[in-house]
């Protein structure tokens, strides 16, 4: 789970020029092919326990949730952390008096409530991984802000940032990462040259609607379906809204995506290997709407229904050393999509009911996980 954790906009201060001994940007890790030379992007452990999660939610309460009111009064009667794991974001929570600025909730009525600090501790309570967003583009408060919430002794899942950040800015973000939190892995840690300020990077799909392209690499920098000739291992991550109209924060009777639109967001996210960032927009309570919650719990029902228990074949074989594999069902058996979990280039499935062996799915990208699915169940005895 994600605290969404951005900044003001108009900051007076600057960041501090790059010192002399900088930090040197990150060198890909990969292996040589034994067949054509060619570099394989290798993961770090913690790239690869992002995408076994395989869906998050980016927690969005900040002024934007009271829209039409002083958002200076900001004062949830509800911030239930150890319930719901909710958090503040766009008002950075202080916890220093000698701070350089006077945008924080230390000057709204809920200044008694160090936010950070609840949800970091209600998320380990209940072993959800968390992490923050901070947004470097729109605003220079960097390394006060940066260092205050970065420095601690709890371990974070992911960092967010948003928007990226500009290249002086760069020594100072990764240094901070460095001696604070080298664990997480960095949502935007690589710019456009593709320099990273982190050894565990991953990158935005390019847009916000829950879907990745058809292909979808877990190499590449770029906000696209990536690039499997890159070296750099840098996974691709979805994020997307629960209502309609691209709307983030809680809106006063914003209807919602319907479950058939969330289900195709879990396929074309996660099913191609993505990983879903799903938008969590509690009310000017603190709390989470109830139809929220119960169009989220929908998808969370089809997702373990559908998933969970797949289908068990008799037999399951590998044919040869070029990579095929083989699995017999007892009976013939009605299958209306295949997953796939496996790093290759190009893949393709094969069925049977007492006939030759007709295509039922190809594509080149795997990655983590995908899922083909046909137009029609198709009944087969061998895939």
């Amino acid at each position: 789970m994600k605290l969404l954790y951005t900044l003001p906009a108009g900051a007076s201060l600057v960041a501090c020029a790059v010192a002399s001994n900088s930090p040197k940007a990150y060198e890909p890790k990969y292996r040589l092919s034994p067949i054509d030379g060619s570099k394989i992007a290798l993961p770090t452990a913690e790239q690869l326990a992002f995408q076994d999660k395989e869906i998050g939610v980016l927690i969005h309460y900040n002024i934007a949730t009271y829209i039409g009111s002083d958002g200076c009064n900001y004062d949830p009667t509800l911030v239930p952390n150890q319930a719901l794991i909710t958090a503040l974001g766009e008002i950075p929570n202080s916890r220093q008096d000698d701070n350089p600025y006077n945008y924080t909730i230390e000057q709204s009525p809920a200044h008694k409530e160090n936010i950070v600090e609840s949800f970091v501790e209600s998320a380990q309570k209940y072993n959800i991984g968390h992490g923050f967003y901070y947004s470097v583009v729109v605003n220079n408060f960097l390394n006060v802000q940066n260092a205050e919430v970065l420095n601690t002794s709890l371990a974070w899942g992911q960092i967010w940032l948003d928007g990226g950040y500009v290249s002086t800015q760069m020594s100072d973000i990764q240094s901070l990462l460095e001696a604070h939190q080298p664990q997480a892995v960095v949502f935007g840690a690589c710019d456009k040259n593709s320099t990273c300020v982190s050894a565990n990077p991953v990158r935005w799909i390019g847009k916000e609607t829950g879907e990745a392209p058809e292909e979808t690499w877990s190499s590449g920098t770029t906000s696209d379906g990536g690039d499997p000739t890159s070296p750099i291992f840098c996974p691709a991550e979805c994020d997307t809204t629960l209502q309609t109209d691209d709307r983030w924060f809680f809106g006063v009777k914003q209807p919602l995506r319907s479950i058939e639109e969330m289900i195709d967001v879990y396929h074309t996210s996660v099913g191609r290997n993505c990983v879903l960032e799903l938008d969590l927009a509690p009310d000017r309570s603190g709390l989470i709407p109830a139809r929220h919650a119960a169009r989220y719990k929908q998808l969370g029902d089809f997702i373990r229904s559908c998933y969970d228990n797949p289908i068990a074949p008799r037999d399951t074989k590998p044919e040869d050393e070029a990579g095929s594999y083989s699995l017999t069902f007892d009976l013939p058996t009605a299958i209306d999509r295949i997953v796939h979990a496996k790093i290759v280039d190009a893949e393709e499935a094969n069925g049977t009911l007492n006939v030759p062996w007709t295509l039922v799915s190809n594509g080149t990208s795997v990655g983590h996980k995908k899922i083909d699915l046909f137009n029609k169940a198709i009944t087969v005895t061998d895939v």
